[in-house]
């Protein structure tokens, strides 16, 4: 399944979120809808989406990061990174990003970008211009070296405080691959600066509470907040989550 794939699916999930109820849901997409019809049931969609609490945890993520990125520019960053934009439409839903002068960067495949904006464009949404697209491929040689002239050149400040989103990424990528991005992060960002990113549990390649928080500090990292969605579906809905592979799920925040 490719990438564009998957982001439909979650997007997907993030439609069928927004009509629920109000007291109900735990956000609001209104965009999501436009990109959520990008495959068609039964072609594997229905199959990636029957995996035991994967929709629970994209609600549950998609209100976390969304909380993550309100504090931030509560506290005052004013740069806003999103590595695997998908169809995350963070930038254009929520208030506090374009009331508070914030800039932000979105980064994924070129094909990726290239067909959200043609979405976007299709239903008359207007990119704002506070939204950058950063082509870019987590896996080349090259990476971080493409990615800082690409971000550099659409206005990126190196050295600032940053906000750093990193949402079903690592799920793509081999442990130097993880490794070298939070590094990249560290080095890009002040101190101060934040990344929240997610992942599932997975002793073989080390992505686990200990060794996510080793690489995190090993990378220039100061701090690492790790919490299973399982735990946060019961602070969001004050109720036991449906699936007992719920603790498997996680969330972190590290703080440069």
């Amino acid at each position: 399944m490719k990438v564009t794939d998957t982001a439909a699916i979650i997007a997907r999930v993030r439609a069928e979120e927004s009509e629920l109820p109000p007291e109900a849901r735990l956000f609001v997409d209104p965009f999501a809808r436009l990109f959520a019809g990008g495959l068609e049931r039964g072609d594997g969609a229905d199959q990636f989406g029957a995996v035991p609490f994967l929709r629970e945890a994209i609600r549950v993520r998609t209100k976390f990061i969304d909380d993550f990125v309100r504090r931030g520019t509560a506290d005052g960053i004013r740069q806003i990174v999103i590595l695997g934009a998908g169809f995350d439409c963070r930038a254009l839903r929520l208030e506090e990003i374009a009331t508070t002068g914030s800039w932000v960067y979105e980064v994924d495949f070129a094909e990726q970008l290239a067909t959200k904006r043609a979405v976007l464009d299709t239903a008359a949404v207007p990119i704002p211009k506070f939204v950058r697209f950063v082509p870019c491929d987590f896996t080349a040689d090259n990476f971080e070296s493409l990615l800082s002239v690409g971000l550099a050149g659409e206005g990126f400040s190196a050295g600032a405080l940053t906000l750093f989103t990193w949402e079903g990424v690592i799920s793509y990528l081999n442990p130097s691959e993880i490794d070298r991005t939070l590094r990249w992060m560290a080095s890009v960002g002040a101190p101060g600066s934040r990344v929240v990113f997610n992942y599932s549990i997975n002793n073989l390649s080390g992505t686990d509470p200990d060794g996510m928080s080793s690489r995190a500090k090993a990378a220039g990292f100061s701090s690492v907040d790790d919490r299973s969605l399982g735990s946060l579906y019961r602070e969001y809905l004050t109720a036991e989550p449906p699936s007992d592979v719920a603790e498997l799920f996680r969330l972190a925040v590290s703080v440069r």
